[in-house]
């Protein structure tokens, strides 16, 4: 990007998200914020992969809900479903990113808890779906959600590495935005570009934005999401749906098996400790050290995949 070609190339998804809006019925300030996150998307993705950025805002509908919930702004939701093709079942989801009551939230906060969810739905459009004769699981970028196949409205299990992917999908969310803002370094022609861009700048700090969501797990896993070969990986083998190779990826590198596992059990038991600490009034200090010392353990796993980096 330079002042040259930055009006042309945002005037292009300026007029798509009209076009979203208007398919949607969005409200003016959803549209305007969506000016912002969608060229920021293609930025980093990069234009080869466009088509599929497109789709998903394309297809990928934006729901306001009545509902006020103080934790989340946002969160992306998906429906299972089933029809028969030429004598054999195939397997799809619909999909919405839903926004609760927002009239509370600051214009910073909607564009995070946005941009986070339409990520895991980026994240999750190459190889989705996956069958065999016993159950249908629904990929959530690392993660997955696994059906009865018989019966498609009822869990059979979940995957343990949701916590590893709100990790990822926050670093990513972080960068985004720092994208977003980035616009600021050159003149916009669009005023409602401008206005709200202009809203947004003094929400963010000089030296990058920060996310709150997971903020122990992320601060525990720093080095590792810092590493300059485990996050191109990861986030190559997320978006191409390829995850079922990240495990013995890293255990190779550890040089220990199992390693992978052993972080992904931690974090989840971190989360669950986390969870717990308000509701005891006595032993607090005890709960709360032992996730310094499981901390310590997961820091210890990533201190190994680290030393055994060539590049890092």
């Amino acid at each position: 990007m330079n002042q040259d070609n930055i009006n042309s190339f945002l005037n292009k998804y300026i007029e798509l998200t009209d076009n979203i809006s208007e398919k949607y019925n969005y409200p003016s300030n959803i549209k305007h914020v969506l000016y912002l996150i969608i060229p920021a998307f293609i930025i980093k993705y990069g234009i080869s992969e466009e088509r599929k950025i497109l789709s998903c805002f394309l297809d990928v509908p934006i729901y306001i809900s009545g509902v006020e919930n103080k934790r989340f702004t946002a969160y992306f939701n998906r429906k299972l479903h089933s029809r028969e093709e030429n004598g054999n079942k195939q397997y799809y989801s619909t999909k919405e990113i839903v926004i609760n009551n927002y009239a509370s939230s600051s214009l910073l906060e909607l564009i995070d808890n946005l941009v986070h969810e339409f990520n895991h739905a980026i994240n999750s459009i190459i190889n989705e779906v996956k069958w065999n004769d016993n159950e249908v699981c629904l990929r959530t970028g690392l993660s997955y959600i696994c059906f009865y196949k018989d019966n498609i409205d009822k869990v059979k299990y979940k995957s343990k590495d949701i916590i590893l992917e709100e990790i990822i999908n926050t670093k990513q969310t972080e960068s985004i935005i720092d994208i977003i803002n980035s616009f600021n370094n050159y003149s916009i022609d669009n005023s409602d570009f401008n206005n709200t861009l202009y809203a947004l700048k003094h929400d963010i700090e000089q030296g990058g934005y920060k996310s709150s969501a997971y903020y122990l797990q992320s601060y525990i896993c720093k080095e590792l999401v810092k590493n300059k070969t485990f996050i191109p990986t990861i986030e190559n083998l997320r978006f191409k749906g390829n995850v079922e190779d990240i495990e013995n990826w890293f255990d190779n590198i550890t040089g220990i098996e199992g390693s992978y596992k052993k972080l992904i059990k931690l974090l989840n038991e971190i989360v669950e400790m986390e969870k717990d600490i308000p509701k005891f009034k006595l032993f607090k200090k005890i709960k709360i050290n032992n996730i310094i010392a499981k901390g310590r353990e997961v820091m210890d796993i990533i201190n190994i995949f680290d030393k055994n980096c060539i590049y890092k």
